[in-house]
């Protein structure tokens, strides 16, 4: 059992009993395990493992009733040791014997291997190698969301090649210690090679990324010490965030540095987030509205309207998000987008909810108060759409003759019939309607005489070239005045939109135009702003 050939290539042997009760050890095992001063072997074999390996010691003796082995650490001399155990069933006896080696060395040899393999010799920090590992790791644990910053150093080559390469070595170390010093404790910092880093950060609000991106930038701007002159450097900075802007690493990782290119291309010394193309860009919009509706990123600003007189007098009610993702989106941007998806009944019975009830504050310090909203087409062609209108009216408690509902050529050239009806429904309750975006689209004067239409918006293109001198034209006033005066003769108003200089407003009133909205008088505002207008306009009139 113990021939002198065995018991030198084995550390030790042992044989224990099926509840691991050591029955015999060999000498080598009882030197080996006792050093200069051979100790007692303890009485039971799971005294000297490791306890976080107890249990897989235990399964694995439990594999196969012939034989096991198995990796495993035991506590020796106070310190960690590895060791592999190979284990063979004595069935005449009802044992097993294990034949154990010491492969300490072995693992640690492994341990700087693997560890050289995953770092960078002059900076220390981990390499591409960590990265992919460490990046497939966090999606596999599904870690959500997390950001990969690209950083590239501006003006780096030119150190380089000024001072010579020990120099530039020394600039790289100094970047290395200034970028650990800004990233947070959980966060990863990777040298991918030359003078490019990698940040994995898992700070999943985008204000706390831009944050950080901000200090980098500070931080790489300091003065190097390149004797006898100081150095500058900038940084171009790339940022993709999982799972948004990539679902793998290598994806990831091309689209950080594709928004790298992009602070490059840009100037340089700036941060610059990954923006798709606009094919993929919609499925990531997608995803982030349903978010968003979720989480309340929706939100309405006022436009405020005036008449010719400059005195206050509506607002019309408009449809903004802030996403946490994508920052502020442009409302042509996610509408169209919100339409597709089947959202916008959901967010159109919101948004005149809302308005509605909104309007309910503004008419208690200014009774007459109007508020224009937008009516997509598809909330339009509902069959249910008139009721809904009622209902956010008589829960607001406002009169229907203060709300407008806004709708554009186009939705009153589609379903004519069913079009007429529903629009004759909410007539009948005082309910008004203005075209908006007039001129753009394909109405006829049969349709304006028919349809209990009570205004008509002007839209800003026409608006727009009026007192600037390349494009203003007497064809284009003619043209406005004509639409003026057709909506007049039929009594209709005509509201201005897009008015934003002082040349414009003087026209428009010369004219004989009703209201006037446009950054002239007032932005887009939110509902506190259109308040502290009201609470002025009471003073004056008090």
């Amino acid at each position: 059992m113990t021939s002198p050939t065995l018991d030198r290539v084995l550390d030790a042997i042992v044989r224990v009993d099926p509840d691991f009760n050591v029955k015999f050890v060999s000498a080598s095992g009882r030197r080996w395990f006792g050093g200069a001063a051979p100790a007692a072997f303890p009485d039971n074999f799971l005294a000297i493992l490791h306890p976080g390996d107890v249990d897989m010691f235990r399964a694995a003796s439990r594999g196969t009733p012939e034989s096991f082995a198995c990796d495993i650490r035991v506590l020796k001399d106070g310190q960690e040791n590895w060791i592999n155990v190979r284990g063979y069933q004595l069935p005449d006896v009802q044992q097993y014997m294990m034949c154990i080696i010491d492969i300490s060395a072995w693992k640690t040899d492994d341990s700087v291997l693997r560890h050289a393999a995953e770092h960078d010799d002059l900076t220390g920090l981990p390499n591409r190698v960590f990265l992919k590992h460490t990046v497939e790791q966090c999606i596999e644990a599904g870690n959500l969301p997390f950001s990969v910053a690209l950083l590239d150093l501006d003006g780096f080559k030119k150190v380089n090649d000024t001072y010579g390469h020990a120099v530039g070595d020394a600039v790289l170390v100094e970047t290395a210690k200034r970028l650990n010093r800004v990233i947070g404790p959980d966060d990863v910092l990777v040298r991918l090679g030359g003078d490019e880093f990698v940040m994995v950060l898992f700070d999943p609000d985008v204000l706390a990324v831009n944050s950080v991106m901000t200090r980098i930038l500070l931080a790489i701007a300091r003065p190097y010490d390149t004797s006898p002159h100081n150095a500058y450097l900038g940084v171009s900075i790339g940022v993709a965030t999982y799972p948004e802007h990539g679902e793998d690493y290598s994806t990831l990782l091309k689209n950080a540095d594709r928004a790298m290119y992009h602070s490059k291309n840009g100037g340089k010394n700036r941060v610059s987030f990954f923006a798709e193309s606009a094919e993929s860009a919609d499925l990531s919009i997608k995803s982030a509205i349903h978010d968003g509706i979720q989480e309340g990123e929706f939100f309405l600003e006022y436009q405020p309207q005036y008449d010719i007189n400059r005195c206050l007098v509506g607002a019309e009610a408009l449809m903004r998000w802030s996403s946490r993702t994508f920052g502020r989106v442009a409302p042509d941007k996610f509408i169209p987008i919100v339409e597709e998806t089947g959202l916008m009944p959901f967010l159109g019975k919101w948004a005149l909810r809302c308005a509605c009830h909104q309007l309910k504050q503004f008419q208690e310090l200014m009774p007459g108060f109007v508020m224009s909203v937008n009516v997509s087409p598809i909330q339009f062609g509902g069959d249910d759409f008139d009721s809904l209108v009622l209902e956010a009216i008589s829960e607001a408690g406002v009169d229907p003759a203060t709300v407008i509902l806004e709708i554009t050529e186009s939705t009153l050239m589609h379903s004519r019939e069913q079009t007429e009806r529903t629009l004759a429904r909410l007539r009948e309750k005082r309910i008004r309607f203005s075209i908006d975006d007039f001129g753009t689209g394909f109405s006829s004067l049969a349709y304006l005489t028919r349809l209990p239409v009570s205004s008509i918006k002007i839209d800003k293109s026409f608006i727009r070239a009026i007192g600037d001198p390349p494009a203003d034209s007497a064809a284009d006033k003619k043209l406005i005045t004509a639409m003026i005066n057709l909506a007049h003769s039929i009594d209709l108003k005509v509201v201005a939109e897009g008015v934003e200089k002082e040349e414009q407003f003087s026209f428009l009133k010369s004219s004989g135009c009703n209201l006037i909205q446009g950054y002239l008088l007032g932005k887009p505002m939110s509902a506190e702003a259109i308040t502290s207008l009201l609470n002025i306009t009471a003073g004056t009139v008090a």
